[in-house]
């Protein structure tokens, strides 16, 4: 059976924001994030969670005309909180929910069913919120391709724990540098990402707010293991994950010779043709051609570039 990709808007970057913070998450665009996760999970104490409903739904009442993503992380399955959660934020302007906790398939699931139930009661567009799957525990890690197999809402992904989060807690992992643990299970959820057909696989993050180094450190690591964004907890970090997340002009430059080149190959009658010292073919292209769309997706002008129809794989 050929693979299915699951293709989305490109984001760089999601900052988070608590959710009790109405002022924080009013002008939380301005600092660049390319979307925003309202968070009513672990930032908001529990006599506040009422409270922050009331104020993201306000957010994103306020925020909908912005070209940014609108995302809420909501309470997980079995806290008795999720329903609540859900009945607050699904109005016009919410691009996806985030499902704290995640254990398994079945947790998708359902929150697939009470979404579309929400979209059809309050003439929302059928299957348009995104779900983002938190895998916290060594268990969902573990079942991370049922995971995101289990809806189509599910477009996003990847390893986000930070270290001394839950997930670096039920891994027992303890980590002398802090971008080893996104090594080894970034590249596992990467790989059951890629396999459920998501193309939008998350990086690493930190929770230490003041090294930008590290930021950069992290992001370039999991740019390098195929991650394509990263989430931030404190808006300095955007400007970083933006720079790494976005093709550099060297890249473009390259890529767009690159189809420049192949195209006349194949108005020759050729599918394979040597550009500098390397060898080009359909598989080459395919990779160029991802990395110039990437680039308009961030708003980079990358000039003129011939068309070219790709065989099917």
């Amino acid at each position: 059976m050929p693979q299915m990709f699951r293709d989305a808007k490109l984001y760089r970057s999601m900052l988070y924001i608590p959710g009790h913070k109405l002022d924080w998450m009013l002008k939380a665009p301005k600092y660049g994030a390319d979307a925003l996760m309202f968070d009513l999970e672990d930032s908001v104490e529990v006599a506040e969670k009422a409270g922050a409903r009331a104020s993201v739904a306000a957010a994103i009442q306020q925020l909908r005309t912005g070209s940014f993503g609108r995302f809420v992380r909501l309470n997980g399955w079995r806290t008795g909180r999720l329903l609540d959660d859900v009945n607050a934020v699904v109005i016009d302007g919410l691009d996806g929910v985030g499902l704290a906790k995640t254990e398994g398939p079945e947790d998708i699931a359902a929150l697939d069913l009470v979404l579309g139930e929400l979209e059809r009661s309050r003439g929302l567009p059928l299957g348009r919120i995104e779900i983002c799957p938190h895998a916290e525990t060594a268990l969902a890690m573990y079942r991370f391709y049922e995971i995101c197999m289990a809806s189509p809402r599910v477009k996003r992904a990847g390893y986000t724990g930070a270290p001394g989060g839950d997930l670096a807690h039920s891994l027992g992992v303890q980590p002398e540098d802090t971008t080893e643990a996104g090594s080894y299970f970034g590249a596992h959820s990467l790989l059951q990402a890629r396999a459920a057909g998501i193309l939008h696989v998350a990086g690493g993050m930190t929770g230490q707010l003041n090294d930008l180094n590290l930021v950069r450190r992290i992001g370039e690591k999991s740019k390098r293991m195929g991650a394509s964004w990263a989430s931030a907890i404190h808006p300095s970090h955007i400007p970083v994950i933006n720079e790494i997340y976005s093709p550099s002009q060297t890249e473009i430059d390259e890529a767009r010779g690159m189809v420049s080149a192949f195209a006349e190959a194949v108005a020759r009658g050729e599918a394979a043709v040597r550009y500098k010292s390397m060898l080009v073919d359909y598989a080459n292209i395919r990779c160029a051609i991802d990395v110039l769309k990437k680039a308009q997706a961030a708003g980079i002008v990358v000039g003129d570039v011939p068309e070219i129809e790709l065989p099917a794989y």
